[in-house]
């Protein structure tokens, strides 16, 4: 049974994906036709790097761009928002878990965001946070340098930063 989803908020899995299909537009368009495929497996949990017969660009061998693109955005919305980690736990623990395949797919597959629009809301400095480790997430598996920066500015540009009050000495 699914839980019930609060209003303004979305759930993290549909979040990553919505998102990575646009992104995988821009840099892999011809992985259109098998990003279906590539959403399902990461929502069952199973690693989808592979392409059907060959590169596919960018540099990455034998490697879907778009499988690239939703664990990067998985990964970096779970280390951002820390899901998947609970306070309590110690940080052997913590670390223990940071190198498990699919640990943060299991963790954004299973959260509720809250969200505007669509868009989960992050403040600002999680924001600033999310470009660096996606970005980082990014190259660490195998994107150039032109398309991390392009995943890491739209993986931002898809978040809602709640505008502050601006604050110039007066009550």
């Amino acid at each position: 049974m699914e839980r019930a989803r609060p209003p303004g908020a979305v759930r993290a899995s549909e979040f990553v994906v919505r998102l990575a299909r646009e992104i995988s537009g821009r840099l892999a368009p011809e992985e259109s036709a098998v990003f279906d495929d590539v959403a399902a497996a990461w929502r069952a949990g199973v690693a989808q790097r592979r392409a059907p017969g060959g590169s596919v660009g960018f540099g990455i061998e034998d490697a879907l761009v778009s499988a690239i693109v939703v664990e990067v955005i998985a990964a970096s919305v779970a280390e951002v928002l820390a899901l998947g980690t609970a306070a309590g736990r110690s940080w052997w623990r913590r670390w223990r878990a940071r190198g498990r395949p699919g640990s943060s797919g299991r963790a954004v597959a299973d959260a509720v965001l809250p969200a505007v629009d669509g868009r989960i809301v992050l403040t600002e400095a999680q924001a600033v946070r999310l470009r660096e480790v996606s970005r980082r997430h990014a190259r660490t598996l195998g994107l150039d340098d032109s398309a991390a920066d392009l995943l890491a500015d739209a993986v931002v540009g898809a978040v809602h930063v709640p505008e502050t009050a601006p604050t110039d000495g007066h009550s």
